[in-house]
């Protein structure tokens, strides 16, 4: 099989390459980016699909998804149609907060 190479420049290789590395994103995102290096360097989607433990379906998706709208586009989900979110932001980081305190600060054992 030709391999075939997925066109970066470097400042896009070094984005996805800190990108690939940060733990606070989410786990598809450093998936994403993992699957672009790795078409970039020449990976057929098989190889890419067996080191990732993904689908090969997915490794297209990603891809496809490059090819037709960037690397914004292959990383992250477009917003989605739908009911929008109940809980509002003050809730949100209220819960957070909330979370993130000790139970005697709160008055429990």
């Amino acid at each position: 099989m030709r391999k075939t190479y997925l066109p970066l420049s470097d400042e896009d290789r070094n984005y996805l390459k800190s990108l690939s590395k940060k733990r606070t994103i989410q786990a598809q995102v450093v998936d994403r980016t993992r699957i672009l290096l790795y078409k970039a360097d020449g990976m057929t989607l098989q190889e890419i699909a067996d080191k990732l433990s993904i689908s090969t379906t997915t490794v297209r998706l990603c891809i496809s998804k490059f090819h037709k709208g960037g690397l914004d586009a292959a990383l992250f989900d477009a917003q989605r149609p739908g009911h929008p979110s109940e809980i509002t932001d003050d809730a949100k980081a209220w819960m957070i907060s909330i979370a993130c305190q000790r139970p005697a600060e709160l008055g429990y054992a």
